[in-house]
Formats: C-alpha cells, sequence, structure tokens
C-alpha cells in the first residue's frame, strides 16, 4: 500500500486492480480452465496451452512460469478459453469465475496464511462452489483430502486417474518430462480435453511433444568434465520426492546431486522434518540459505538447521553461506557422472549458471 506509483493512483481516484482482481475480470468474460492445486499447476496449465494452441484454439493464457515457445508467461488469444493457473495462497483465485476447474492436488503448504489442511480444504471448497451447473471439476476422485471439497456438486465431476488406465487409452504417451507426477499431470490436459471434445490423436501429439516450462525440469547445460545441469522450482517435500523420483527413472545409473534452496522460514521450519526425509534419499544434498522472499529474518530455523536433520537421517549434506561458495566446492568435488540439479523457489539457479559459465 505504499508504493508510490499505488499511492498517487489512489489519491488522483485512478481506478486500481490487483492480480488477482484482473484475472477475476478477464475469467467473466471468458469460458474459464483454472488449473488450482498445491503441485503440479504451472506444468499442467502449460500442457493444457499447448493442447488448445495446437488445436487452434486460440486461447488466452496465463501460467506462473514461462513457457518455452512463447518465451512469455502469457499468450494473448482471441477465442472465448480463458486458461489460467489459479493460485491458492491468501485465497486468491476466489476472485476467479470458472467454467472448469482442476484441482491436481491438495497439500499442507502456505502455513503463513492457512492454520492447516481444513483450512485449505474451505478455500478450495469455496472455490469448486464457484463452478456452474454446466461446468465441470476434474480431479483425483480417490484422494482423501479432496473428499469433503466435491461431495454434492452441481457440476459434473471427472476422475482424471481414469486417463492413467491403459485400457482407457489407444496408446501410451512417450512423455518428455519423466515421473508419475507428470504422467498425471499429462492424465488432466487428457481429461480437459476430453470433456470438450477435442480430437484425441491431436491432444496425444501436442502432449508427448510438450517440453516444459521455465525452472521445471529444466535441462540447462553440461560442464567441459560431462556433469549434467538441471534446474527445478520444487520448494515443498512433496514436490521434492516427486521431482527426484523423476531423475532416478532418467537417469538411473547416474549420482544425483541437488543443490538446495528452502524458501521461506515458515515453510522451512514448520516443515523441516518432512524436508529432511524428502532430501536424504539424493546421492549428496547442497544447502543454500533460506530464501527469505516475503518474510522478514527469523533466527529460529537456518539451512544448517535442515542439514543437521538430514545427517540425523543418513543423508549426505553439506551447507554453505551463498551461491558462490557452492560453485567452487562444485567444480571440483563432483564425479564426472553426477547430474546437478538445482532446486527451489528462489534465485538458487544462479549456482547452476556460475558453474557452466
Amino acid at each position: 500500500d505504499n508504493n508510490s506509483e499505488l499511492a498517487q493512483a489512489h489519491k488522483l481516484g485512478v481506478a486500481t486492480m490487483s492480480y488477482p482482481e484482473m484475472l477475476g475480470l478477464i475469467s467473466k468474460t471468458h469460458y474459464t480452465i483454472a488449473v488450482s492445486g498445491t503441485h503440479g499447476k504451472t506444468t499442467t496449465t502449460g500442457m493444457l496451452a499447448k493442447v488448445f494452441i495446437d488445436a487452434k484454439k486460440d486461447p488466452t493464457v496465463i501460467i506462473g512460469s514461462f513457457l518455452k515457445d512463447f518465451a512469455s508467461n502469457f499468450v494473448a488469444g482471441f477465442s472465448d478459453y480463458f486458461i489460467v493457473e489459479a493460485c491458492e495462497y491468501k485465497r486468491s483465485f476466489l476472485n476467479i469465475w470458472p467454467t472448469i476447474v482442476v484441482i491436481t492436488n491438495i497439500d499442507r503448504d502456505h502455513l503463513d496464511y492457512y492454520k492447516d489442511l481444513p483450512d485449505i480444504q474451505s478455500a478450495f471448497r469455496e472455490f469448486v462452489l464457484k463452478i456452474p451447473e454446466g461446468g465441470f471439476l476434474i480431479c483425483d476422485t480417490g484422494d482423501e483430502s479432496l473428499k469433503p471439497i466435491i461431495k454434492d456438486l452441481k457440476c459434473r465431476v471427472i476422475n482424471f486417474t481414469e486417463y492413467l488406465k491403459p485400457e482407457n487409452l489407444p496408446h501410451k504417451i512417450e512423455l518428455q518430462l519423466p515421473g508419475e507426477h507428470n504422467r498425471r499431470n499429462a492424465s488432466v490436459a487428457l481429461a480437459v480435453a476430453d470433456v470438450l471434445r477435442l480430437n484425441q490423436e491431436e491432444t496425444f501429439k501436442s502432449l508427448a511433444s510438450f517440453a516444459g516450462t521455465w525452472r521445471r525440469f529444466e535441462y540447462k547445460g553440461e560442464t567441459k568434465n560431462g556433469i549434467i545441469v538441471y534446474d527445478d522450482y520444487a520448494h515443498h517435500p512433496t514436490e521434492i520426492k516427486a521431482t527426484l523420483q523423476g531423475f532416478r527413472e532418467k537417469f538411473p545409473d547416474k549420482e544425483i546431486t541437488i543443490i538446495f534452496q528452502p524458501h521461506l522460514y515458515s515453510r522451512t521450519k514448520l516443515l523441516l522434518n518432512d524436508f529432511a526425509e524428502a532430501l536424504k534419499s539424493a546421492n549428496k544434498v547442497i544447502l543454500a540459505p533460506i530464501y527469505a522472499a516475503r518474510e522478514q529474518f527469523d533466527e529460529t530455523i537456518s539451512s544448517n538447521m535442515l542439514a543437521e536433520k538430514i545427517k540425523e537421517l543418513g543423508g549426505n549434506v553439506l551447507a554453505f553461506p551463498n551461491p558462490s561458495a557452492i560453485a567452487d566446492y562444485l567444480k571440483t568435488n563432483l564425479s564426472p557422472n553426477s547430474v546437478l540439479i538445482t532446486m527451489g523457489a528462489g534465485d538458487v539457479y544462479k549456482v547452476g549458471d556460475l558453474l557452466l559459465s
């Protein structure tokens, strides 16, 4: 509120809108497909964008990362379709007026705002109640955490996991992005395409050629001594586990090193044991300092504390004070058989850039 431009706008009586309010304004005049959930929103939104663009449906797209084909997080379309990543933080997605809602999953996150899982569920329940009678909710109906959200809805509820079953598919999709979580993301796209009667064969082709988005399983390059470098946005224990499973699937014979930058003091403190459990199975974990983002410094939690927890669980871990110190260490302490993943929602990707340069 103390931003100088915003203050001047208020003073002059100029209308102002927040980002979530603006999404709400666009969604009111469009057939809106809102992709929500704790994990997988960005990749799923990106997959849907590619499917609809390839199908010549000319959608408007707003996503939480850059689409590689457009080098932007925004696509200006001229049809009625609006595909949008719908974030639950501070209940901001309640500004959106959806015709189709996707819920990829629900997990304990944003606990600096939400009290607990039932509080998160209450926000999602309020969101799905906005779906009109002729609309659709696409989710995993077998997910216990979704049970209180999906009961007694007027809209149609579609179980996207049905699209994972081989007997329901004409042939197997070979995705460029590995991991069970990405196969689930693709099944969401298949479900949306199916209810809107898009050509199934063309949808399969689009998903098979989807190269991902910025900072999601993103290949960065290879060092002179053969170390493969990737970057990923995973910043929650569930996301770390899923991403690591994907890398194990793609590189079964490689030594996997994760450079992890915890995101937010509150998240690190509340999920400390879960983070340690998720990270311990990497061959080597290197921790950067916590990325504060919107929070003030909290001396009661640190990356060193997370390192101690990982050590207690038998993990191989080191903590460093800054990115350049990490890059210096890596230059001489990784085997050529390594895959290096910079991971987190902050600026940890700079370590990979330093190493490659």
